[in-house]
């Protein structure tokens, strides 16, 4: 035996819709507003009936596949782009294309970290209250690699503590 209609429209607002059980429970059955625990109950006992968790889960994949593209669909489909706009002198679009593009191979338009290196000599100077305000910093221990090198970010100090 297949779902009610009121079971069947439940599942599409819930997997459709995106609305919570709740909510697709009101708009699907005939409640009292004033019973919310009751509403609670009821879609909880619907979404764990088989028949209906299997038609929203099959709902719901329904529209995933209709929906997912891979990066390779993508990519391809943005080098369709490319050529069509450069064929039709609509330079902007192609431009926009390869910005896309760009961003979908790795982001070559963001600008590379800035290394800076040397001995800091400043922590020998520094009071007991600002070594320990560095202590309560650190949030985890910081890695060194094969270089020698770490990446760090910084914070001002309170100047005053001393």
């Amino acid at each position: 035996m297949g779902l009610t209609t009121k079971q069947e429209l439940f599942s599409k607002l819930v997997a459709l819709d995106g609305l919570n059980p709740s909510e697709a429970y009101r708009q699907a059955y005939d409640t009292n507003p004033k019973l919310q625990s009751s509403i609670h109950e009821q879609s909880s006992k619907l979404m764990s009936n088989d028949k209906v968790a299997t038609r929203i889960k099959e709902l719901s994949e329904a529209v995933t596949s209709k929906l997912v593209w891979n990066k390779a669909e993508i990519m391809n489909q943005l080098a369709i782009n490319v050529e069509a706009s450069r064929e039709a002198n609509q330079f902007a679009a192609s431009n926009r294309s390869l910005e896309l593009l760009g961003k979908a191979v790795g982001n070559v338009f963001e600008a590379d970290t800035v290394a800076v290196s040397g001995t800091v000599s400043v922590i020998h100077s520094l009071s007991d209250a600002q070594l320990d305000q560095l202590v309560a910093l650190a949030s985890e221990p910081v890695a060194v690699d094969a270089t020698g090198s770490i990446e760090a970010s910084y914070k001002l100090l309170d100047p005053e503590a001393s």
